[in-house]
């Protein structure tokens, strides 16, 4: 996922859109509904849940790092 994406996905997941995306082998889904965030894996659902998106996008891990920091290998 490229930083102009990347935005792009944040942008849409603040206004409540949900995806599903790709790390590695693994598939994700991600969710913002008002109050609550989540991102969680599917193959196991391990989830995450965050008092809103900012929250999300600033705390959320993968694999022990964070979101942010691994954008750029993200397949969505």
């Amino acid at each position: 996922m490229t930083e102009k994406e990347y935005l792009e996905f944040k942008n849409l997941i603040s206004i409540g859109e949900e995806f599903n995306f790709y790390y590695k082998n693994d598939e994700y889904w991600i969710s913002h509904n008002p109050g609550k965030s989540y991102l969680s894996r599917t193959r196991d659902q391990y989830s995450q849940e965050f008092n809103g998106y900012e929250e999300l996008f600033e705390k959320a891990t993968i694999e022990g790092i964070k979101f942010s920091e691994i954008y750029p290998e993200l397949k969505w």
